[in-house]
C-alpha cells in the first residue's frame, strides 16, 4: 500500500484549517486567494464557502 503525503493549509479568508494531498513528498505549498494562469495546484473550499488555491512548488 502506498502512503499519500499531506499537509495542513489555512484559508486566507477566515483562517480555517484544511488538509491537502501533496503530489510528491516534501513539496512546498503556497496558498493563494485567486487562480494563476499556470502551475500545479488544487482548489479548496472551506466550510464557510471560501474558495482558494493551493500551488505546489
Amino acid at each position: 500500500m502506498q502512503d499519500v503525503a499531506t499537509t495542513a493549509v489555512t484559508c486566507p479568508h477566515c483562517g480555517e484549517n484544511a488538509t491537502v494531498s501533496l503530489p510528491a513528498e516534501g513539496a512546498d505549498v503556497k496558498v493563494r486567494r485567486s487562480v494563476a494562469a499556470f502551475g500545479d495546484y488544487t482548489t479548496v473550499t472551506c466550510s464557510d464557502g471560501h474558495t482558494y488555491w493551493v500551488y505546489f512548488c
